[in-house]
């Protein structure tokens, strides 16, 4: 009998353990559900702001090589706009509008033909503004 009442007792803890193994099973089963969406999105949630930054980085990039490529172009405007100037000196023209129109033209011409670009419109001061669009026909002056 004694052998007999471990035997019950073994397979009566075994059935226990059982028991509370399915039932614990059933009970956090739920709760692992709930955590695993919480953690996908916690981790949708960083990979958004991440991509977020990304974009706002890269707006301030784009921001800051537009300011460059603008002061670059001012700079060569400037700087054409005093070639001009000097060239009609130097052909004893100083002071002609025409001389240093048609010189600022060519310049214009020269750096878009130089650098590949379809048009520019240049503006040296409120006198002197000249559109340059290399593939349309010249106008006769």
């Amino acid at each position: 009998m004694n052998q007999s009442g471990m035997g019950v007792g073994a397979v009566l803890t075994l059935f226990i353990l059982l028991a509370l193994l399915v039932g614990g099973g059933l009970v956090g089963c739920p709760h692992y559900k709930i955590w695993e969406r919480k953690m996908a999105g916690q981790a949708e949630l960083q990979y958004q702001q991440g991509a977020r930054q990304a974009l706002i980085a890269q707006a301030r990039a784009e921001d800051e090589a537009a300011i460059s490529r603008a002061e670059a172009a001012t700079r060569r405007v400037r700087g054409w706009a005093d070639a001009a100037k000097r060239g009609c000196a130097d052909l004893n023209r100083a002071g002609d509008r025409a001389c240093e129109d048609q010189l600022l033209r060519d310049a214009a011409t020269y750096s878009i033909a130089k650098e590949g670009h379809e048009g520019v419109i240049i503006s040296v001061g409120a006198p002197v503004s000249v559109a340059v669009q290399p593939n349309t026909p010249r106008r006769p002056e």
